[in-house]
């Protein structure tokens, strides 16, 4: 560490002096002094004392313990992070902070900077790299995963893992089972997780692959929360009240139909479409009993947009005369740190007439710069109520004093789903103001007659376990093969996963749930054992099957060596004869050694087992799904080393450089963008051309949209031959992997492609971009930007790339990387 900055270290531990002594309660147990004067200089930085569960964590931490807290949203866990980070810079050593999303943490980035001061904190998300070096660093999990797997970071004594629910998603958890698989022990774990069920068997699953981790569970939520229902007609009732029966309008013949009066439909909870109290409805109620403010979750972007300009359409403020300079100020502040912002758009001109009415939208297409002006000012009470669409739950610190929950159905990939328990309680945890409000309000919007039951259902529930979305990629297998060469340790590595630890849970409970059923048929069917539990026999005759089945594979081998590849040599990864005959023997040995192979008995008994079908059928399907769990992980593993194999980039356990590449790269599918990068398709472009080739690749936007860049492609005729290779290249990869059974995204799209070429080209004029060029939301955009800013950077750091094509892409990212772009590269 440099001087410099060692003496600002020691200046940030001696800010505060110890003022009073630990008392009993305090020091439960016994600490080293240096330790308790350490922790009351920490508790002195609060007005407030620490809750048990953090002081229990806290003592964890100190001792350098690992620890997993789960809490409630606005609990406090992130107190025990900054303990974290206090510790590691009064030791003098470094600590990572990480967090899923990249907006996440750049506002933890900026806390940190406030608090400690830029010299101590830096940033690493990909697009964005600031003082890498510093003793605090924040970075997005993808970051920390990456550089567990490549180099081990130095003098690091704590990785804190904030929201690490996210173990559980779809997308990103396997980066969280990879970061905690690979993460040297030395490196102390804080992980941070909302409520969920199973914390204790995610803290036994850490402990066994990294290192022991206590488990901290507090569900209490520090302010109470009151759930209400609102009707279709805007009537707010506690949810323990009666249940209310749907009034029908009455109805009224018209030439001879039965129809009901136009404009008394509004109660009836209206079939076909489910439609929920209007905002307009609800939000002066709030007003009236004082419930703000407020955020507005609606599951949809135009709806969010639709609710606040109807707001704004009927006259609504929420905002006194006397604070609207503030807001003038503040958003003249805004426009004037960021430039490129161009009030007059659509949204941008909706957003800010809403925020000098009191009224706030905050979705994934808004701009960055305009979204933390709606945080500031919702946190300064000047907005009152926010349209929100659920993303504004994860993470980002926006109390309220009430929530409205728009519905329990959101729409999802398959169609529209029923949210979870945890996806309503994150939500629900934005309200009620620790210190401020004496409860929460979370209001639920019912939208159809059946909804107040699937409501009741939903609160009557448990928070769900969070599951295993372990998933083998290619990045990952060839980081595997190239670190540990042979199969066994890769399969180890592989099997280490929280996916595979789950399986094994399930195998002990499927396995127990066989014996007890066969052993019951066996009862029923007459089948009486002399010597061993039916159960034993059946196991025996399993590995037998197991035995012969192998056999009958290595008599296809034959006697050449190793099996002859589609390229024409062998690998590791194809068995030769000599080990498949070793591991033979040694499945004979083991078959052998168990007692019913020399049992006088056996033959008799499998004689009536098999005139037994229901035995056979229990045997047959259950048998299937305990091979199932202990085989479905590697056998991913062995089938995505196998397209690697197919396409050259695996030789033995040896990468080629595609491969090395395919190694280094963060993308939903790295193969695809090898493949791209290999081909010739990026040489002789101009950089302008290569961005916009490879924002093809950037991950498939909510909507795509072809008409930009067919007009493009009309222009540029070279550029579409380009683009018809990339389609083949992509069909390619799809074909190698449907018939290996591989299931990776491969999205190919051209949405942003003439945006790309033009900004990259010079273009200047941003708003004409997003009209000529795009025609979606902005922030979209900027973030796609930002995500093509990532890739062609890898690609840069990539020595295996010809210099021509990395020369290229600088250019590319520098003329990518300016304005409103650049401008919300931290936000």
């Amino acid at each position: 560490m440099p001087p410099e900055r060692r003496q600002r270290v020691r200046r940030h531990r001696n800010t505060t002096t110890v003022s009073r002594p630990l008392s009993p309660a305090d020091s439960p147990e016994h600490l080293k002094e240096e330790d308790q004067l350490l922790l009351e200089a920490f508790r002195q930085r609060y007005p407030f004392a620490l809750d048990p569960f953090q002081e229990q964590a806290i003592r964890q931490v100190l001792r350098g313990e690992s620890v997993i807290v789960s809490a409630p949203t606005g609990a406090g866990k992130t107190l025990i992070a900054e303990f974290a980070i206090y510790r590691a810079l009064a030791a003098q050593r470094r600590v990572i902070y990480t967090t899923p999303l990249k907006a996440l943490s750049n506002q933890k980035y900026a806390d940190f900077v406030r608090q400690y001061g830029s010299d101590l904190v830096g940033i690493l998300t990909g697009d964005v790299k600031v003082n890498p070096q510093a003793p605090v660093l924040v970075m997005t999990t993808e970051i920390l995963r990456n550089l567990l797997f490549t180099e081990k970071p130095e003098d690091i004594v704590s990785a804190i893992l904030d929201e690490c629910h996210y173990l559980g998603d779809e997308g990103r958890g396997t980066v969280w089972e990879e970061i905690v698989i690979n993460c040297p022990t030395t490196i102390q774990l804080v992980a941070l997780s909302a409520t969920v069920s199973n914390i204790q068997e995610i803290a036994a699953w850490i402990s066994q692959v990294h290192r022991p981790i206590h488990a901290i569970s507090h569900p209490v939520r520090p302010v109470p929360l009151q759930y209400l229902l609102c009707h279709l007609d805007g009537e707010i009732v506690p949810l323990e009240a009666p249940r209310r029966r749907p009034q029908l309008a009455p109805e009224v013949r018209i030439r001879g139909e039965r129809r009901r009066p136009r404009g008394r439909e509004a109660p009836a909870y209206g079939r076909g479409r489910r439609r929920p109290a209007s905002p307009n409805r609800v939000i002066p109620q709030l007003q009236e009993r004082r419930w703000l403010p407020a955020i507005y979750f609606i599951f949809s972007r135009s709806g969010c947009e639709r609710s606040l300009r109807r707001f704004l359409e009927e006259g609504g403020s929420l905002l006194e005369d006397a604070r609207r300079a503030e807001v003038d100020e503040a958003v003249a502040n805004t426009l004037r740190d960021y430039p490129s912002i161009m009030p007059e758009t659509e949204v941008n001109a909706l957003i800010l007439e809403g925020l000098r009415r009191g009224a706030g939208l905050h979705h994934a297409g808004v701009l960055p710069a305009l979204k933390r002006l709606t945080e500031v000012l919702f946190e300064r009470g000047l907005v009152r109520v926010v349209f929100a669409t659920e993303t504004m739950s994860l993470g980002i610190h926006m109390p309220a004093k009430s929530v409205v929950i728009q519905g329990v159905r959101k729409r999802s990939d398959i169609g529209f789903r029923q949210l979870t328990l945890n996806e309503l309680t994150q939500m629900a945890g934005r309200a009620g103001r620790r210190g401020i409000d004496p409860e929460g309000k979370c209001l639920i919007a019912l939208d159809a007659p059946e909804a107040e039951d699937e409501v009741r259902q939903l609160l009557a529930g448990t928070p769900e376990p969070i599951q295993s979305r372990f998933r083998v990629g290619y990045s990952s297998a060839a980081l595997l093969v190239d670190l540990y060469r042979e199969p066994a340790a890769v399969r180890r590595v592989i099997e280490s996963s929280f996916g595979q630890y789950q399986n094994r849970q399930r195998i002990r409970v499927l396995e127990g749930e066989r014996a007890a059923l066969l052993t019951q048929l066996a009862k029923t069917a007459g089948i009486e054992s002399p010597c061993c539990p039916i159960a034993d026999l059946l196991a025996y005759r399993e590995k037998r099957a197991a035995l012969e089945a192998e056999r009958e594979r290595v008599r296809r081998l034959g006697p050449g060596g190793k099996r002859r590849e589609r390229r024409g040599h062998g690998s590791p990864w194809s068995e030769s004869l000599h080990e498949a005959r070793q591991r033979l023997e040694a499945m004979g040995l083991e078959l052998s050694q168990l007692p019913c192979h020399r049992c006088p008995h056996r033959g008799n008994q499998e004689r009536v087992l098999k005139r037994s079908d229901r035995i056979r059928q229990v045997l047959t399907g259950r048998g299937q799904s305990l091979r199932d769990l202990e085989e479905s992980y590697w056998e991913q593993c062995l089938r995505v080393v196998e397209v690697l194999r197919h396409f050259g980039y695996l030789d033995d356990s040896t990468l080629s450089p595609e491969g090395r590449l395919i190694a280094s790269l963060r993308h939903d599918n790295e193969l695809l963008v090898a493949r791209v990068a290999f081909s010739g398709l990026l040489e002789g472009l101009q950089p302008a051309e290569a961005a916009a080739i490879l924002s093809c690749l950037v991950e498939e936007p909510r909507e795509t949209e072809t008409l930009y860049a067919r007009e493009l492609l009309r222009r540029l005729p070279h550029l579409r031959r380009r683009l018809q290779a990339l389609e083949g290249l992509a069909d390619e990869v799809e074909r190698a992997q449907q018939s290996r059974r591989v299931i990776r995204p491969v999205s190919m799209h051209t949405t942003y492609l003439a945006a790309t070429h033009a900004w990259t080209n010079g273009e200047e004029d941003w708003v004409r971009l997003i009209r000529n060029c795009f025609g979606g939301h902005e922030g979209d955009l900027i973030r796609a930007f930002r995500r093509l800013i990532d890739l062609c950077r890898q690609l840069i750091e990539s020595p295996e790339l010809p210099a021509t094509i990395r020369a290229s892409l600088g250019q590319a990212v520098r003329m990518l990387d300016r304005g409103i772009v650049l401008e919300s590269a931290l936000i």
